[in-house]
């Protein structure tokens, strides 16, 4: 078995972004993190170059799905309300309007809640789909970093 390891904070694969999370009494307030991901992928072969996968290759892969996130303001897809006003999204938090942002200023995550844990869950489901195209047999953990010391992980 091979195993491979990005450190994201140590190679580029780092975004800040602005949240929230609704049913927590800290963070239910609009605030903002930075975020970095580390990727394992354990594959039981290497490919005819000798290597897994290349980690330039992996980490092409990986920028385009953290920069959709970087410098946005997550919300969860049931908290996005299309806004009377062109271009623009209402955030409906529980019935409650908290606000209205630019759609190019907001990331919509397809998740209930805008965690460290569902931030993991896209990311590996966004990497694993454009991953397979590359390489077939393997498996794979994403790790979020949400600021220091704190993680959050997703494996399938």
């Amino acid at each position: 078995m091979y195993r491979i390891e990005i450190t994201g904070s140590l190679k580029g694969l780092a975004w800040s972004s602005g949240h929230y999370v609704p049913d927590n009494d800290k963070c239910r307030h609009f605030h903002g993190h930075d975020y970095s991901l580390d990727i394992i992928i354990d594959a039981g072969d290497v490919e005819s170059t000798g290597m897994v996968i290349d980690f330039t290759l992996l980490k092409k892969i990986i920028k385009p799905i953290i920069n959709e996130m970087d410098h946005k303001f997550m919300i969860p897809e049931s908290d996005a309300v299309e806004s009377s006003r062109e271009g623009m999204i209402d955030i409906v938090v529980r019935n409650v309007y908290k606000g209205t942002m630019p759609e190019d200023d907001v990331f919509i995550l397809p998740y209930p809640a805008d965690t460290a844990e569902y931030i993991a869950k896209y990311c590996y489901k966004e990497i694993y789909r454009k991953l397979y195209a590359v390489i077939r047999k393997f498996k794979m953990e994403i790790v979020i970093h949400e600021g220091p010391g704190n993680m959050a992980s997703y494996t399938e």
